[in-house]
């Protein structure tokens, strides 16, 4: 989905860079386009079931929340920084032992 988001975040020209690397125990992986970026007024809502900013029928506004869910449920972290008409960038990290989960 955040591959998905991004590749439409774009118009007609731009990138999409992915980065991954280990920090403090953790797998990260980062996902930045050089798309239009988020909203501020829409940035706390991006991980809401349902929301989307799509037309009506394109999107169900499932595929965040499912992703943030499924990052959660392993004790990882998903966060997103924006910046309109420059693109947004996605990071998700993860520990890298199973089953641990964040302080422990």
């Amino acid at each position: 989905n955040l591959f998905l988001n991004a590749i439409q975040g774009i118009k007609e020209t731009g990138s999409i860079t992915v980065r991954t690397f280990q920090k403090d125990g953790k797998i990260c992986v980062k996902i930045q386009d050089s798309g239009e970026g988020i909203s501020t007024e829409n940035l706390d809502k991006i991980f809401n079931p349902g929301f989307t900013t799509r037309g009506v029928g394109v999107g169900a506004g499932l595929g965040l929340p499912i992703a943030y869910q499924i990052v959660k449920e392993h004790g990882g972290d998903i966060s997103v920084e924006t910046e309109l008409g420059k693109g947004s960038e996605f990071t998700v990290e993860l520990n890298t032992k199973r089953n641990q989960k964040p302080g422990t």
